[in-house]
């Protein structure tokens, strides 16, 4: 008996040890599964949604850009998307020759140079950490990640590394845009978009060696045209840039393909006539809608005008081929 209560001690220690082994963190890679893509005309398509009051046209342009307007912002809510950030994104300073490294600086600038032209007024994209600051008419965002690097050859090493490397990293944001109070305007009017930033990573497209990340970031695939290598005849096709896939799949089509669904349904909703329509949906390499042509029973009519105007201002993933078409159904009931 005495045995088997010992044994029944370990076992139960042990079990304890086991229950209390904390879990694994979560990487930038792991943040970054599942989010979509997109670029500034796919944050423009965004701001619209959030933007646009519908009050121009007749009644029925109106109807159609708010049911088209509600079903993306539908379709968006609690979605996250990776974007690359602009060129403020990501600062060095001048070597510290005391500290024997040069401080780098990562704010959550996604559009804080040139702002994101939406029915004619510029959006600046930021996190929303902290109301912006300005220089002229730069957006200057909050600080989201200070380090330093270290440099064992001192301060010309470090001037060359400014110089010759900084000005080719990358950063790419996973971000999530709140439901409300994400667009603001300031009484000189600026305007913009503030997102919640959920991890980051800088890179050096040239070797896909991480500068620095949060949380911890995987090794990118390198990009030799960003080392100045020459490319055969053929090869560069489109932009060979990290994460940008050799066409659309199947998983992305769909993701995007959730904002029209919603809308669909709108358009059943408001027209109130069942049917099935089948979309053949061609996509440029850019991401971007660039023709559809209709079968089925809603040809030519309000119906599935109403389900084209839902898919034209649709901006996929880019991707290296020039151009993919699939067949998309929607079957309103």
């Amino acid at each position: 008996m005495r045995h088997l209560g010992i044994g029944f001690v370990i076992a139960l220690l042990a079990g304890t040890a086991v229950a209390d082994e904390p879990a694994k963190k979560p990487s930038f890679d792991d943040v970054a599964a599942g989010a979509l893509r997109i670029d500034r005309d796919g944050l423009a398509a965004i701001i619209w949604a959030m933007h646009a009051k519908c009050s121009d046209g007749s009644d029925l342009d109106q109807r159609q850009c708010r049911m088209i307007r509600d079903a993306r912002l539908s379709a968006e809510a609690g979605k996250t998307f990776i974007v690359a950030g602009d060129a403020s994104a990501f600062t060095a300073e001048a070597y510290d020759d005391k500290k024997k490294s040069a401080p780098l600086t990562v704010s959550g600038c996604i559009a804080c140079i040139e702002p994101i032209l939406v029915d004619g007024v510029g959006f600046y994209v930021l996190s929303n950490m902290a109301s912006p600051e300005w220089k002229g008419n730069v957006a200057v965002a909050a600080p989201i990640h200070t380090t330093a690097k270290t440099f064992k050859s001192g301060a010309e090493a470090a001037t060359n590394w400014r110089a010759e490397v900084v000005p080719r990293l990358k950063t790419d944001f996973v971000i999530k845009i709140p439901a409300s109070s994400s667009t603001w305007k300031q009484k000189d009017g600026k305007a913009g978009l503030s997102v919640e930033v959920l991890g980051f990573r800088t890179h050096d497209p040239c070797d896909g060696h991480i500068i620095c990340a949060s949380p911890k970031a995987d090794k990118v695939s390198p990009d030799k045209v960003a080392c100045g290598e020459t490319v055969a005849e053929g090869e560069a096709d489109a932009p060979a840039a990290p994460g940008v896939p050799d066409e659309l799949t199947a998983k992305q089509i769909k993701a995007v393909m959730a904002t029209a669904t919603a809308a669909g349904a709108a358009c059943f909703e408001k027209y109130g006539v069942p049917g099935d329509a089948k979309l053949h949906i061609t996509v440029a390499g850019s991401g971007e809608v660039t023709a559809i042509d209709q079968s089925g029973e809603f040809v030519d009519t309000p119906t599935g005008r109403c389900l084209e105007e839902a898919v034209k201002p649709l901006v996929f993933p880019k991707s290296k081929k020039a151009k993919q078409s699939f067949k998309y159904p929607f079957v309103l009931r």
